[in-house]
């Protein structure tokens, strides 16, 4: 019936179920930016590098956590672990600034980005 444009009702699904059944595992360039939220913690840090990890083809990332209080050295670390794992990465930048990183921690987060 679509040659008529004609469409059942019930069918018809809109972009967003399209969306949603797709896997995002092929993004090149990956921004995050998660600057002044209080709420994210070093087991949403966790998660979110988990879904990093996933992600296939990823040369750039881009990640943002400032002035986020809730980070500790145990988000650091998840943050470097994955970043090491990830022998795809060309260009990588992080600022974590504001957040309860130690500066020994932060400085190899800074050093990922030159590799």
């Amino acid at each position: 019936q679509a040659e008529d444009g004609i469409r059942d009702f019930c069918l018809s699904r809109g972009l967003g179920d399209v969306y949603k059944r797709q896997q995002l595992t092929y993004l090149i360039s990956f921004h995050i930016n998660l600057s002044w939220c209080d709420q994210v913690s070093n087991k949403g840090v966790s998660h979110l590098m988990n879904a990093i990890k996933s992600l296939k083809n990823l040369s750039s990332l881009s990640l943002e956590l400032i002035s986020c209080s809730g980070v500790t050295n145990a988000g650091g670390n998840k943050i470097g672990t994955i970043i090491r794992s990830r022998t795809s990465l060309i260009d990588v930048y992080v600022n974590v600034f504001g957040t309860r990183i130690s500066e020994d921690r932060v400085a190899t987060l800074r050093n990922m980005e030159d590799t």
